[in-house]
Formats: structure tokens, C-alpha cells, sequence
């Protein structure tokens, strides 16, 4: 599955559950629209480090970079480590 289809179920999962994944457009602004907060964005790069072995505590993250899901996902493929990097 694609990263950005694995970020946008995650968040309609844990945070917009009234919405599907194919509904949340991959540019929406996450913290404008309320789906996202600060303590809800702090879960999410948690999941991110978990889930694709990003080293959160070692790198630069860019709030900017965080408020859309296209943005989360290169985020994601910027910094993971897992196996599936390339």
C-alpha cells in the first residue's frame, strides 16, 4: 500500500472517524481543519517512528511538513528506515 494511503487510514482511524480515507484529500490542511492538534501531531510522529522506524528523537522535523497527509507521507519516506525504504 502506498504511504499515503497507510497515513490517511491512520488518521481517519485515530482522529476523523467520521470520514473515510478516500475522502480526506491528500492536501487538506490537517491543523486548520481541527483534525490535527498539538497532542494529536505528537501522537502521529510517534506512530510514524514506530511504524517506519523513524528516528524522531535524531532528526529535523519541519511542523510545516506535518499538516497535510502528502506531507506526512514524504516525510515518512524521507526519514524511514524500515525494510521497505529505498
Amino acid at each position: 500500500m502506498p504511504t499515503i494511503n497507510e497515513v490517511k487510514e491512520y488518521i481517519v482511524e485515530k482522529f476523523a472517524t467520521d470520514i473515510p480515507a478516500e475522502g480526506l484529500p491528500d492536501d487538506v490542511d490537517l491543523l486548520a481543519t481541527g483534525i490535527l492538534t498539538s497532542v494529536t501531531t505528537v501522537q502521529l510522529l510517534g506512530w510514524c517512528g514506530r511504524t517506519y522506524k523513524i528516528p524522531i528523537n535524531s532528526i529535523q522535523i519541519n511542523p510545516e511538513s506535518l499538516k497535510t497527509p502528502v506531507g506526512i507521507a514524504t516525510f515518512i519516506d524521507t526519514n524511514r528506515t524500515d525494510v521497505l525504504a529505498s
